[in-house]
């Protein structure tokens, strides 16, 4: 019980989700906690929020968890689904991760961290155990939960430079706020269309505001 108590402040669950039992499997170096809710427990629809009795379950599902004493600790759950008038039978979200993510959202905060610190994709899987596609997928979202959260707000000093990726002569042009040192637009090539193309992704106010450019000399 003690286990269960330890593991429910842990993830930092809430009602009405419980953890249910404690499983440590030395074979496969993990520690599998399952959760679950009581019966009668209403859920709202995702769509709509709209609190719906659980009309049944999806398939067991697992998502990785920050690691416990060297041990990789997996959530496993199985996800309730609502049949809503209005939008139909639907899985319902869960608060401990984001729609059809493999991972807590605490591990995916770790796991951001950990990819600032090595600069690499591969440096940071390594470290999470985790493969190169789930680590860029992680990336990914967190690339866009940043996008999404990005404001439209004055440049008065911006920065034009071309970075090459990948081996041979691939580059991208990007154009960064010199006061926040934050990157604005991103396009590819390193060509005046390259620029045109990062220029159109700042908006007319943005562009107005601009005061000073600093760039290199390149022909390019």
């Amino acid at each position: 019980m003690q286990d269960k108590e330890l593991y429910q402040q842990i993830l930092g669950l809430s009602s009405p989700w419980q953890v249910t039992s404690v499983e440590l499997d030395h074979a496969h170096v993990e520690i599998r906690v399952r959760v679950e809710h009581p019966r009668g427990t209403k859920c709202c629809c995702p769509d709509c929020n709209t609190a719906l009795p659980c009309h049944d379950h999806a398939e067991e599902r697992r998502w990785c968890h920050l690691d416990s004493c060297q041990f990789k600790a997996m959530l496993i759950a199985r996800k309730p689904r609502v049949n809503c008038p209005k939008h139909g039978v639907k899985i319902v979200l869960v608060p401990w991760a984001e729609k059809n993510s493999r991972f807590t959202i605490m591990f995916v905060r770790f796991a951001i961290d950990v990819l600032l610190a090595p600069q690499t994709v591969a440096g940071a899987s390594s470290l999470l155990r985790t493969s190169w596609g789930e680590t860029w997928y992680i990336l990914e979202k967190a690339v866009e939960r940043g996008k999404a959260r990005k404001k439209n707000a004055p440049m008065p000093r911006i920065g034009i430079d071309e970075k090459a990726f990948r081996k041979g002569h691939n580059y991208i042009t990007l154009i960064y706020n010199l006061d926040r040192s934050t990157a604005e637009a991103i396009s590819d090539g390193n060509d005046i269309h390259a620029g045109n193309t990062a220029f159109s992704q700042l908006s007319e106010e943005q562009l107005a505001g601009v005061e000073a450019i600093a760039m290199d000399m390149s022909a390019a």
